[in-house]
């Protein structure tokens, strides 16, 4: 996850229009470290993160203060915590009990969101959701993908032997979670101008457009299996 996180973050630093060598000197410097202290807990997390700021602002807003405008400095250390907090995440449900089954539960209900979104949208999408942001997307589509992840959620709700009733909500809070983060995505890229994040996977974009729906439904299960299971 640290290298795939590590990809995210370039590509992010891509549409703030920094250069390819300046966003993978950035991203390593952000991601690693963050993922070395998270496995071997060298500092404590919260303290890590003042201490990320602090130095993130110095190095971006008074060392470069020549070189990168204020909002590329702003983005980039947004980049840094938006992307590796969260998707680091999946690090601690993967720490809980059961959490290989948790963890698959939230793979398998963002890639269903997704899918019932599409092709329910297909079908049925008249009534757009966000045009502004994402022309394709409609509210038909949203329904459809709230509906799939619900089910999801119940199926595994019943294969681990844990209460129904909180899995219809994970399911429901999760589901929306996941489409609020593609759009939030979307609207990143609509600012910089651009269709992908990268080109990695041909037709399907890059790093960070294959993981945007999962930063968001990783962070919200991370808080309601530890808040409910």
């Amino acid at each position: 996850m640290a290298v795939y996180t590590l990809g995210a973050v370039v590509e992010f630093a891509r549409l703030l229009r920094f250069s390819l060598p300046a966003s993978w000197a950035a991203g390593a410097a952000m991601v690693l470290p963050y993922y070395a202290n998270l496995y071997w807990q060298i500092i404590p997390w919260d303290i890590y993160l003042i201490l990320f700021l602090l130095i993130a602002a110095a190095v971006l807003f008074v060392f470069n203060f020549t070189r990168c405008s204020f909002l590329q400095c702003a983005g980039l250390i947004f980049a840094g915590l938006f992307v590796p907090v969260l998707a680091s995440t999946l690090f601690t449900i993967r720490n809980m009990e059961q959490g290989l089954y948790l963890t698959l539960a939230v793979f398998i209900l963002t890639w269903g969101t997704d899918s019932g979104a599409f092709f329910t949208g297909m079908a049925w999408g008249r009534k757009k959701l966000a045009p502004a942001i994402s022309p394709n997307k409609s509210w038909a589509g949203a329904i459809g993908g709230l509906i799939t992840g619900v089910i999801i959620a119940v199926g595994f709700g019943l294969l681990i032997n844990v209460n129904v009733w909180g899995m219809i909500l994970w399911g429901c809070v999760t589901a929306t979670a996941g489409q609020l983060g593609d759009l939030c995505e979307s609207a990143i890229k609509r600012y910089a101008g651009v269709k992908d994040s990268g080109n990695l996977f041909p037709g399907h974009g890059g790093f960070l457009d294959r993981i945007d729906s999962l930063l968001f439904t990783a962070a919200v299960s991370y808080i309601f299996f530890g808040m409910v299971l």
